[in-house]
């Protein structure tokens, strides 16, 4: 087996920083979350927070993981390769996310709460 590159428009190496990047800014994303809705949901919003930052982690390992998993397929010529479930679960988590955020923002809202989430 090669350790040169597969392909010479490194695409795979381009999809592995784009996963280190994806999972940066999940992490950086988590604690702005837990930032601006400290307010309205107090000690809950480590809950969330947490299950962003272990998702980071996860998606940076996973991401790596995946790169190595792609480079021996491609270069031995034989295998598969990875599906597309740490994609769907990048996406639920972030549909969850903004669905909670908005059901506290609307929660709060109409708590009588004013806009800016002083």
């Amino acid at each position: 087996m090669s350790n040169r590159p597969f392909d010479p428009g490194l695409q795979p190496e381009r999809s592995a920083l784009a996963w280190q990047r994806t999972a940066l800014s999940i992490a950086v994303g988590s604690l702005i979350f837990g930032r601006i809705l400290a307010t309205p949901m107090g000690l809950w919003t480590l809950l969330p927070m947490a299950a962003g930052l272990a998702l980071s982690g996860i998606l940076g390992l996973k991401g790596n993981h995946r790169y190595a998993h792609h480079h021996r397929t491609l270069t031995s010529g034989n295998g598969l390769l990875a599906d597309g479930r740490l994609n769907a679960a990048l996406a639920l988590f972030v549909l969850g996310a903004g669905l909670l955020s908005l059901v506290v923002v609307i929660l709060w809202r109409l708590q009588g709460h004013p806009p800016g989430l002083e």
